[in-house]
């Protein structure tokens, strides 16, 4: 409950300090306001004047609660302190960080006004009792139960009755679990890597903490008996919002804390989510807030598989097996939610079930013209070779069309049958039900040959049809993606990110690990000849598919660099640009200098022709910068209308002019539909001394800021403190 602000003669003088400044206001943007585009938050001539009396706020730090709150180097980060440092600046308000105290400590301190803020807490009654809470929340977290590998697989909170849990002592969690399972016995820890060596030590049966925190921990110190599973749909412990608490005797710090929050921009806080939230699992996409609520409230994700698809997919016991469950464990660790398999017995009932929204993802499939009326499709993960099995006596086959007078068998419901009847009206295919019933059928003579992707086909043969071979292979390439239902767009997104986030290092490992336990599995000891013959297949085989993850490596290396809409580099590959730049200047001297450019009043364009003129504009941008830059100059997509040319071995004065001429070009040239558009250029030369790509883009965006507040459609360059 909200204790009612008393007035006193503190108050009173407030009070005069804002008659002083609504004065001045009249004329005067304010305290913590700036002219042009840069206004950010509009405060009350009452919340000016206690910032002007308050200037610092002290704020709680964890020592350990990575990567939220920690102490790195000596140093408090994570997401919490940036997000708080970032908030308050846009206020005028500094932020002073309490580091040391526990978090039961941390909760005193706020309660006895020691301190002004917690950037990380939940709702509960006791607390309310004491804080008062921003009415956004700051992130939502999703919590995990961990225990060990080879211990009971404890997924809910319930199984833990008369069992050993391990909480940080102070957490919303002791009150939690005191009030709804008074059976669970509490082992309270001081922090949570004390609570995962409880459980690695076998005195606690499992530990309840963040999903992210535990990731952290396990790949820090190397924790690999023990394993994190998010809770899913609980109610009080799968995903919690993280709100930030002020002290209850300043509901005007509250009010000037909720302005500064609803001024941070989707942008900035996707960022800072890049850089942090989901720093524990290395990802290297972001999730906008309006994916972060979806995967909140979907809590899970269910997926249809092909049951009987090995290498590839698979159901074994019940589980799912096969590379795509490699992969999908991948996307587990990005997305933060479960992704939990529907168990079918046949390809066509996941496809049905998929059609009747009973679950929401298709681990590997392709896209067709059918499909498209209820999927979305991610970009491909893996491209196979498509190609026919006979029978041993058969002889090779060079060429497709010379065997289209024969049976044909082919999975029901599969993709590439719609595709291969398109191509070949004249093919006699032969619908399945599964690659052991048509292999058999081959192997029988009730068919000529089977068509499958070249693993899968592969796999079967070698593992129980030794008496059929590979006799030929297609020209096409199937291009396998994960199919999203189409009702729910977000879920497009969220993959594709996921997936453009898995580096080649890990795809790779999974691949080669399916593909050599084929090869390994699949040689026959029992006739030397065969022997012979068999390896020589496998050679041709290996040596094809390394050509094949070649050129899927390019693609993918292309994928991960570049800015899907336009062509040029993305963000991550600019800031790899950069470090790369500086470690040319301090090894060598070799200066180099950046150029920011904001398209003016791109939002109108949007809003008056649409995304796609918008999107058109950007693209023909990006071509036209292109035709005067130099090779050697490096264009990427810095955000939004926002792009950054990085150009080595160029000096403020060049890159100065080189931004004047390409904004002389994009304000000469008229675009389809929108018509004629101006830029704005900021322009910064890295220094030597005490100086970092942090302070060169500080710079550059000042001299971007003042091109805007100049008028617009001009390029201003950034030199010794001021703007020229």
């Amino acid at each position: 409950m909200k204790v009612p602000y008393q007035f006193d003669g503190h108050q009173f003088l407030l009070c005069l300090l804002s008659l002083i400044l609504t004065l001045l206001v009249s004329s005067n943007p304010g305290v913590a306001q700036q002219t042009g585009e840069r206004l950010v938050v509009e405060l009350t001539p009452a919340e000016q004047a206690y910032i002007q009396a308050n200037p610092v706020i002290r704020v709680h730090g964890e020592s350990d609660w990575p990567p939220y709150n920690f102490v790195k180097n000596g140093n408090p980060t994570g997401f919490s302190n940036e997000y708080i440092k970032m908030i308050a600046e846009k206020v005028g308000l500094e932020v002073e960080l309490v580091v040391g105290p526990t978090w039961s400590e941390c909760m005193t301190m706020l309660a006895q006004k020691e301190i002004d803020v917690v950037t990380n807490m939940v709702i509960t009654p006791d607390r309310h009792k004491f804080a008062l809470y921003s009415e956004q929340y700051v992130f939502d977290l999703v919590n995990s139960l961990l225990t060990r590998k080879d211990g009971e697989d404890y997924t809910e909170i319930k199984q833990l009755k008369g069992k050993n849990l391990a909480i940080v002592r102070g957490f919303f969690f002791e009150e939690i679990l005191t009030k709804y399972y008074p059976e669970i016995n509490l082992l309270l820890t001081n922090n949570t890597l004390d609570a995962m060596k409880q459980v690695e030590a076998g005195r606690a049966d499992a530990a309840l903490e963040s999903h992210a925190t535990f990731n952290y921990y396990i790949e820090r110190y190397f924790l690999t008996e023990l394993i994190s599973r998010p809770l899913i749909n609980h109610p009080h412990l799968s995903n919690v919002p993280q709100y930030l608490g002020i002290r209850n005797d300043r509901p005007i710090l509250k009010s000037i804390l909720d302005k500064a929050m609803a001024a941070v921009s989707e942008e900035d806080y996707a960022n800072l989510l890049r850089r942090w939230y989901l720093a524990a699992d290395t990802a290297s996409f972001n999730f906008t807030r309006t994916e972060l609520e979806y995967l909140q409230d979907k809590g899970e994700i269910k997926m249809c598989v092909d049951p009987n698809w090995m290498p590839l997919d698979a159901i074994i016991d019940g589980q799912h097996t096969g590379m795509s469950a490699d992969f999908m464990q991948l996307l587990i660790d990005r997305i933060g939610i479960p992704i939990t398999l529907l168990k079918t017995q046949t390809w066509v009932e996941s496809i049905e079930q998929f059609k009747q929204r009973q679950c929401d993802i298709l681990s590997l499939a392709v896209a067709t013209p059918d499909r498209l009326e209820y999927a979305n499709f991610t970009r491909p993960h893996l491209e196979l070779p498509l190609v026919i099995a006979t029978r041993e006596r058969e002889p090779f086959i060079p060429d497709i069309r010379d065997v289209l007078n024969h049976k044909i068998g082919m999975v029901k419901s599969y993709a590439f049958v719609e595709i291969l009847r398109n191509q070949y009206p004249d093919m006699q295919i032969v619908e399945v039900a599964s690659i052991e019933d048509g292999l058999q059928q081959v192997e029988h003579g009730h068919l000529f040959g089977y068509v499958d992707v070249l693993p899968t086909t592969s796999y079967t043969i070698q593992k129980r049809f030794p008496s059929l071979k590979i006799a030929g292979r297609f020209d096409k390439i199937l291009p396998l993606s994960i199919a999203v239902r189409n009702d729910e767009p977000e879920l497009l997104a969220i993959f594709e990110k996921a997936i453009a986030s898995i580096d080649e290092k890990a795809r790779q490992g999974i691949i080669n690990n399916w593909i050599s336990v084929r090869y390994e599995q699949g040689v026959d000891y029992r006739a030397i000849g065969r022997f012979v013959f068999i390896g020589l297949g496998v050679l041709a085989i290996v040596l094809y598919r390394q050509y094949l993850l070649q050129t899927y490596n390019r693609k993918l290396e292309k994928i991960s660099v570049t800015d899907p809409l336009t062509g040029c580099f993305n963000r991550l590959k600019i800031e790899k640009c950069l470090q790369e730049q500086e470690s040319l200047f301090h090894r060598n001297g070799q200066k180099f200098s950046v150029i920011l450019c904001d398209i003016d009043y791109f939002k109108k364009i949007n809003d008056t022709f649409g995304h796609l003129p918008g999107d058109a504009v950007l693209i023909e941008m990006v071509a036209l910068f292109h035709q005067r830059l130099r090779k050697t100059d490096i264009l990427g997509r810095w955000g939004g209308e926002e792009f950054i040319i990085i150009s080595p071995q160029t000096d403020l004065w060049g890159a100065k002019a080189l931004a004047e001429a390409l904004r002389q070009d994009l304000a000469s040239h008229k675009f389809p539909t929108v018509g004629y558009q101006t830029a704005s250029f900021g322009v910064a030369e890295f220094h030597s001394g005490n100086y970092s790509i942090s302070h060169l883009i500080s710079q550059v965006d000042e001299a971007l800021y003042k091109a805007k507040e100049r008028g617009r459609n001009c390029a201003i360059a950034y030199q010794q403190r001021q703007v020229m």
